[in-house]
């Protein structure tokens, strides 16, 4: 069993990024995972603090790690053994991001506190935690940097919600090694 911690981050999709951690095909891997606002966003932090973060910094990535002998024309196939979560989560909106522009006016953020597979933060409301990693992929193949947010064939922001724990995710090996990046956990989607 290999871990990796989340003491680096990186923010883009660049294939030139040295593997931070090289396991063998069918290895186990603990990746642990910074927030999606890079470590910015803090339990309790207020809405007009959150308007100051660097907002190019979300999309937080773990990796990458690196599959001894893939290489391009390879299919990864990833397993997902299971989530842990740090016992609080935060949703927001971003006027200036969002997917329905001119329908929100204002930033907004919201507090969750995490307990076991369920969350109270709302009153009268008890949802069940469904965990599962928003950004999950490999390097592309193109040179240079790209931003995490549009998914592809390598993978990447792709928020599919049945990723959670028993899930097998394949993906095609694009670079020597795949170099597998990590990050953007959600605790539930609807």
């Amino acid at each position: 069993m290999h871990t990796l911690d989340k003491s680096i981050t990186y923010n883009a999709w660049d294939n030139s990024i040295a593997p931070r951690i090289e396991i063998e095909p069918g290895d186990s891997i603990l990746i642990e995972m910074e927030d999606s606002s890079d470590g910015q966003v803090t339990p309790g932090m207020s809405v007009e603090a959150f308007k100051k973060i660097d907002f190019d910094l979300i999309h937080a990535l773990t990796g990458p790690v690196a599959i001894n002998g893939a290489k391009p024309g390879d299919t990864l196939k990833i397993e997902i053994l299971d989530y842990a979560h740090k016992g609080w989560a935060w949703q927001s909106i971003n006027p200036e991001k969002s997917f329905l522009p001119g329908e929100f006016d204002d930033f907004y953020l919201h507090h969750w506190t995490l307990d076991g597979g369920q969350t109270k933060s709302m009153p009268g409301i008890t949802l069940a935690l469904h965990p599962f990693c928003g950004v999950l992929g490999v390097q592309r193949a193109e040179k240079g940097s790209y931003r995490t947010r549009p998914p592809g064939p390598f993978g990447g922001n792709m928020d599919v919600k049945h990723l959670t724990k028993g899930s097998v995710l394949y993906l095609p090996v694009l670079v020597e090694g795949g170099l597998l990046c990590a990050g953007d956990a959600h605790a539930a989607q609807g």
